[in-house]
């Protein structure tokens, strides 16, 4: 009865550690937040409030680089929207991956965040992107 108890009880704590609906809500803001500061500049704020995640595995100077670079192909954010979407937690964290299509000053792109969560907030863990005008220009 004991064993039967504390697994229904894991299995409840497991499914409250998630709210698809909150989490997306949050990785939609951090999207909105990423993309103001982006086409102000502020490529180094966007690398200060990421987590450990991204921290680890680029360094802040080659981050600012980076944001530099891809702002200077595709010109400013115009609009985007998620085309997909999970909520994921494991043994290694609660993550929130948005895929994105995303229209940019110069065209279009696809974009892909990936948010750890602390409780109802959301910090960059990864930002890839992928348009032909990276490649072509």
């Amino acid at each position: 009865m004991l064993k039967q108890f504390l697994c229904l009880a894991l299995c409840a704590s497991a499914l409250t550690a998630c709210n698809p609906a909150a989490d997306t809500k949050a990785a939609d803001e951090g999207v909105t937040a990423f993309h103001q500061a982006m086409d102000a500049g502020r490529y180094g704020e966007i690398y200060d409030g990421s987590s450990a995640d991204l921290k680890g595995t680029i360094s802040r100077h080659n981050f600012v680089q980076l944001l530099g670079g891809l702002h200077d192909r595709l010109g400013s954010f115009q609009a985007g929207a998620t085309t997909n979407w999970r909520d994921n937690s494991t043994t290694g964290g609660h993550f929130v991956v948005l895929d994105r299509s995303a229209k940019f000053e110069r065209g279009p792109a696809t974009e892909n965040f990936i948010f750890r969560m602390n409780g109802s907030k959301a910090a960059l863990a990864g930002y890839h992107v992928n348009s032909n005008l990276l490649v072509t220009k």
